[in-house]
């Protein structure tokens, strides 16, 4: 059974260099950008925990800059975004694993980025409005 993790990432380095040979910033922009992706899912699946009382782990409060806007951003960040860029680094990026992932998952037909993008961020869209609404 191949890896839905590394399928993704594979898809994302090969149409990411595809579309885009001339920008050498691609691993940074790739690393930032399916964690984003992988920290809006984590929220996902904590905010319906929390609403259905399965598990309320209490959120980081960080009082450290005069906006609350960017202190909830640092916060999020910090709590969602950070375990899955370690995570991400050690399981891409380390050692040039990349190039393994890409030779390992380079035949795989379906656009597997694109779709798991786009259905994270329906799905953090639905959520923060349904968790809006029924709270």
């Amino acid at each position: 059974m191949r890896n839905i993790y590394y399928m993704i990432w594979s898809d994302a380095i090969i149409s990411f260099k595809k579309h885009q040979p001339d920008r050498t910033n691609w691993k940074f922009t790739l690393f930032v950008y399916i964690t984003w992706i992988h920290a809006l899912n984590w929220w996902i699946i904590f905010i319906w925990l929390k609403y259905f009382d399965v598990l309320n782990i209490p959120l980081i409060t960080i009082d450290v800059f005069i906006s609350d806007m960017i202190n909830k951003f640092v916060a999020f960040t910090i709590m969602f975004a950070l375990p899955f860029g370690v995570l991400n680094y050690f399981l891409v990026f380390h050692n040039n694993r990349y190039k393994k992932i890409i030779q390992k998952y380079r035949d795989v037909k379906l656009r597997y980025a694109p779709i798991y993008s786009f259905t994270i961020a329906l799905g953090a869209f639905i959520t923060a409005v349904l968790y809006g609404l029924l709270t």
